[in-house]
């Protein structure tokens, strides 16, 4: 077995680095020489170089002199220690999945230097390790290859000297910076992190691994800061914590979503502070298609951003603020994270916009044709309404609304004027508002005013059902909000609210036999007057109206009118002959004023 003491501080430094990356735990290393793999003893010492927080830190095989374990498990140990000997042995060079008894997941992992193979790490985890964890593992396994070609006397590579290194960055692909940002995008070699001047390569290898570190500390800050529940604000002031910069985000038309750190007023932040000129919004567009084209950080003026994508969707932009360019290379890469971990929280908030109108609407649907179950319960406190208190249903028809969706909007927005709870549906061409009625107050005619003041107009029409204690009684305040609504809009003041416990009489209208009831009913006892008006011009059913409501009185009636007492008589005269009804009958008085009330509340009976 191979013991010699730099050598083995290298593979089980880096075993320590690799445990730290990720959900793995150290089982056994190997060396190669002359094409045999021989195990590596391990420290007798063994402490991580870093920990990773909810992870298991590196393990080394910890003997206990005082205690000597069963033989059975001593046997078990030999015998999987030597089929673990034979699978390295039967290896080609390259690193494997290993398949050990009651292990889910393990892997040898080649330590290769050009096209040799210097020796194996073999980890194992009780979970699948992400794709990140594995690429970190495979960037470990590199420059400890090379730390182990120099401590066994491989040549590396020889360095390119200036005009080699020049010629190596104009081959590789120009990042776009709308000013030039020194060291960003820009990271050394693998040769260069592992070479010191006294040629040992322990130090780059710790720096290596101290990168990594804050690299896997600052995706764990992130990573607790989205799902703590405090969302966009929370990313960005764990960005802020770790960098020290002012961080923000902006929509895809470059205006402010969030912010943390230092007060927007201390730093001018660019086109995302005032009105976009044109020019402004073109150069930024160009910006962030060519940073869009080459993922990474960009400078932009004063600040540095990366675009926020999911799915090759662009949903805005982070960025930290740093006039005096003093961002490090720690700081652009968590600012990249920050990215990455901002993209599902952004596409979660654009497609909880996209549908959860919709989900709405199908609650209110449902609630309103009795088609609803217990389960409502749970879905409308999803969509933060409590579906236990009392309700009504309101039904709104605003002409001058171009669309349905703005109607809903300014509900929601004038309801949460008035402090009142609301659930936004439509059915046909009305919306239908499933309003909050613990206090009983009418809630028809303040939403009324607070909408037309929303919309610019009072030309609408609320209808507004009876109260519901559960939400069964949903769909019977549905149909009498329908009822009122269409008795409102055929009135002859079409705009404004009412309640179907105002509709009185009224209230066998809405329906559609109703309507045509209530139709006969006027026709038969007002037609003539009606035809007679319409001929001639004269008011001799209003008259009726006024005399009826006041009771009979003559001096009422003619105040009402604005004429004289005679010219009330001359006119009831004038009814009795054309429609052969005598006034002093009680029957016949009754019927005719029930006509003049819903002749009132009709505009023009069908």
């Amino acid at each position: 077995m191979l013991n010699r003491e730099d050598e083995r501080e290298a593979l089980w430094g880096a075993m320590a680095a690799i445990a730290a990356t990720g959900p793995f735990t150290a089982e056994a290393v190997y060396t190669v020489h002359d094409g045999m793999a021989r195990r590596c003893p391990p420290r007798q010492v063994a402490a991580p170089a870093v920990a990773r927080p909810g992870h298991t830190a590196a393990r080394e095989p910890a003997v206990d002199p005082t205690r000597e374990a069963p033989a059975e498990a001593a046997a078990a140990d030999v015998a999987a220690a030597d089929r673990l000997d034979r699978q390295i042995d039967a290896l080609d060079g390259r690193g494997r999945h290993l398949h050990e008894p009651g292990v889910p997941w393990a892997r040898a992992i080649a330590l290769r230097y050009r096209d040799r193979c210097l020796g194996y790490l073999v980890v194992r985890s009780l979970t699948t390790p992400s794709a990140e964890e594995t690429a970190l593992t495979d960037l470990l396994s590199q420059q400890t290859g090379i730390a182990l070609a120099r401590l066994t006397g491989h040549r590396a590579p020889r360095r390119p000297g200036p005009s080699g290194w020049a010629a190596a960055r104009r081959a590789k692909p120009a990042r776009v910076e709308s000013e030039s940002m020194p060291g960003v995008g820009d990271l050394p070699e693998t040769g260069n992190l592992l070479e010191t001047e006294g040629g040992s390569p322990t130090p780059g290898l710790a720096a290596t691994v101290s990168a990594l570190a804050s690299r896997i500390a600052t995706q764990d800050a992130l990573s607790r800061a989205a799902v703590s529940g405090r969302g966009e604000q929370g990313i960005l002031q764990a960005l802020h914590d770790h960098t020290g910069f002012a961080a923000l985000t902006e929509d895809r038309f470059g205006n402010t979503r969030a912010w943390a750190g230092p007060r927007r007023g201390e730093h001018q932040t660019g086109p995302s502070s005032g009105p976009h000129p044109e020019s402004d919004t073109r150069r930024r567009d160009a910006l962030i298609h060519g940073a869009r084209r080459w993922p990474g950080t960009v400078r932009d003026r004063d600040r540095l951003i990366v675009p926020i994508e999911m799915a090759g969707d662009l949903l805005g932009v982070v960025a930290l603020v740093d006039p005096d360019r003093r961002a490090a290379e720690t700081d652009t890469s968590a600012l990249e994270q920050a990215a990455l971990v901002l993209a599902p929280q952004l596409a979660h908030e654009c497609r909880l916009a996209e549908l959860e109108p919709q989900l709405r609407r199908d609650l209110v649907d449902r609630l309103i044709s009795g088609e609803a179950t217990d389960d409502v319960f749970t879905q409308a406190a999803a969509l933060g309404h409590d579906l236990h208190r009392p309700h009504k249903v309101a039904v709104l028809e605003w002409p001058g609304t171009a669309e349905k969706a703005a109607l809903g909007d300014a509900v929601v927005r004038a309801a949460g004027r008035l402090r009142r709870d609301v659930l936004v549906g439509s059915r046909g061409e009305t919306t239908v508002v499933l309003v909050t009625d613990e206090d009983r107050r009418d809630p028809g005619s303040e939403l009324h005013r607070a909408l037309s003041e929303e919309l610019g107009t009072g030309a609408g029409t609320i209808g507004v059902g009876g109260h519901c204690d559960v939400f069964t009684d949903l769909p019977h305040s549905y149909d009498e909000a329908v009822r009122a609504l269409t008795v409102r809009r055929r009135s002859q003041d079409p705009y404004g609210s009412t309640g179907f416990e105002e509709l009185g009489l009224c209230r066998m209208m809405g329906t559609g036999d109703g309507e045509r009831e209530a139709d006969r009913f006027v026709r038969e006892w007002l037609g003539r007057l009606l035809d007679y008006d319409a001929r001639h011009h004269t008011e001799l059913v209003t008259t009726l109206s006024r005399y009826l409501e006041s009771g009979g009185s003559y001096d009422t009636t003619s105040e009402t009118l604005l004429i004289h007492r005679s010219t009330v008589r001359y006119r009831l005269q004038r009814i009795r002959e054309i429609t052969g009804h005598d006034l002093s009958d009680v029957e016949t008085r009754l019927n005719l004023h029930v006509a003049t009330r819903i002749r009132n509340v009709l505009d023009a009976p069908r």
